[in-house]
């Protein structure tokens, strides 16, 4: 619960209206970081390491751009499509279970990416916007400035 308002709703025994209010997640809070690893993770599991950070600077760029928090700007509909239809980060990738030895690696570096990310004031390289060629070429990707290759990814800008 975020505010006091919150609180004296659930203590009222109003539930149905307390868990309509969104929960606004601390910026350096686990759940934060395991939301923003989990992004990072599944948009580029198997890209190099400066891959990871090209996508964890494109959630840094939405969410500078937007006002928001970076994992706000990880689960608004149609950023990133490893959210599409998920409500919350799976259990696979929280208990590390069944993940391969080159699996764990992938999510030891973006967990780490996460919490430099949440903590870092520097501001990353300005990409808003990454796609694989090999599997779709969006509407956009004519307008994408910038463009760099890393990985299996092209990587750019849209003012």
């Amino acid at each position: 619960m975020s505010t006091r308002r919150d609180v004296a709703i659930t203590l009222l025994g109003l539930p149905a209206i307390a868990s309509a209010v969104k929960p606004v997640l601390n910026p350096y809070s686990e759940a934060a970081a395991r939301i923003i690893s989990y992004t990072i993770y599944a948009e580029a599991r198997g890209e190099p390491f400066k891959g990871k950070l090209a996508v964890a600077a494109v959630i840094q760029t939405r969410a500078r751009r937007s006002n928001t928090s970076l994992t706000e700007i990880c689960r608004t509909e149609k950023q990133f499509s490893c959210w599409n239809g998920l409500k919350a980060v799976p259990e696979f990738y929280s208990a590390g279970e069944g993940l391969l030895p080159a699996d764990m690696k992938a999510r030891s570096d973006c967990y780490g990416i996460a919490w430099v990310l949440m903590t870092s004031t520097r501001k990353w390289n300005y990409l808003t916007h990454f796609y694989n060629p090999d599997i779709v070429t969006p509407s956009w990707a004519a307008s994408l400035r910038g463009k760099r290759v890393i990985g299996n990814h092209v990587f750019g800008y849209i003012d």
